[in-house]
């Protein structure tokens, strides 16, 4: 059996990055994920300073594809599209990025689809009969084997978001990043990001609950998303034809959170925590502070807790406040 300090379960942006922190500080530490590296992994992949700042590197000496956005955001049904010019925001294609931040934390890595987890009688989490850890991390999503097996569901359904989209070379891209709020009555935003290389991610989200109520799936939004992109000339009539989209679900971070984040030495961060954002839904941010929380309460340096991890990622607060009042409600 293989023991180490600490085992990451999840090599995405949270993982990693609390994986990083440990090895830095001399740490002995295990990432497992089901997946092998670099990994498809679909996501608008939209990263700010707070990234660049946390994770002490820039857009310069990122060694992968990295584009500097400008955005239009555009409301309900008004032709007209806002421009407001966000510094410090950037797109990544998350396979590469990923795949980047697993290499660059330094820690060991195994591809290991963990199954079973149980505690022995001195405390140690044992992890299918072949590891044993002091200390174990959550990190692998909303169905991550930590959260289900040793943590209760969540609370509420009120905050799923599910999600549709795209990511695919595109060379005629536009260079705007294209923000669409409450389009056909969607209870959610749709989005188009352009991505270095030629390459665009399209894609749109909304609460589950508003989806199961409105008599209109989210593949039927999705569709007419499509229509409106071709309208635009965001898109030609012939790819879109062809896009065969898929989805996934998560949580947006709750206003006042009843579910654990950690017990006893074991530690839920990022989406295995439900730490999206409750403005755009985005994760990447809040994924890397849990991480570096968890991080921290493990070294004895802090205490890791979930009223600490910002609640919105656009940080402008009129903004912020009016997204928040219509998505949820």
């Amino acid at each position: 059996m293989k023991e180490v300090e600490t085992i990451v379960v999840g090599a995405g942006p949270a993982g990693t990055s609390c994986a990083w922190r440990l090895k830095k500080n001399g740490r002995d530490v295990l990432i497992l994920d089901k997946e092998r590296f670099p990994r498809t992994k679909l996501c608008a992949g939209w990263i700010t300073d707070g990234v660049f700042d946390n994770l002490e590197f820039t857009p310069e000496t990122y060694p992968q594809s990295i584009m500097k956005l400008k955005f239009k955001f555009h409301y309900k049904s008004f032709p007209i599209a806002i421009y407001l010019p966000f510094a410090y925001s950037y797109s990544i294609r998350r396979f590469e990025f990923d795949h980047w931040l697993l290499e660059r934390s330094g820690a060991d890595f195994e591809t290991h689809q963990v199954k079973k987890i149980e505690q022995d009688a001195g405390g140690a989490y044992v992890l299918d009969g072949e590891y044993r850890c002091t200390y174990l991390v959550g990190a692998a999503g909303t169905a991550c084997p930590v959260r289900t097996q040793l943590f209760q569901p969540f609370q509420s359904k009120d905050d799923l978001i599910v999600t549709l989209e795209k990511e695919f070379e595109y060379p005629q891209r536009d260079d705007f990043c294209h923000i669409f709020l409450f389009k056909h009555g969607l209870r959610g935003y749709s989005w188009y990001v352009p991505k270095g290389e030629g390459y665009v991610n399209v894609g749109l989200g909304g609460k589950g609950s508003f989806f199961r109520n409105s008599g209109k799936n989210i593949h039927h939004h999705f569709k007419s998303f499509l229509r409106d992109l071709v309208k635009l000339r965001l898109l030609d009539q012939a790819t879109t034809e062809h896009l065969q989209q898929t989805g996934h679900p998560y949580y947006f971070c709750p206003v006042e959170r009843t579910e654990q984040v950690k017990h006893d030495r074991c530690f839920l961060i990022g989406d295995s925590a439900g730490f999206a954002s409750r403005d755009l839904g985005e994760g990447i941010g809040q994924a890397i502070e849990s991480g570096f929380m968890a991080a921290d309460e493990i070294m004895g340096a802090g205490t890791y807790a979930a009223g600490q991890i910002a609640t919105t990622s656009i940080g402008i607060r009129p903004v912020d406040n009016f997204l928040m009042n219509r998505i949820h409600t």
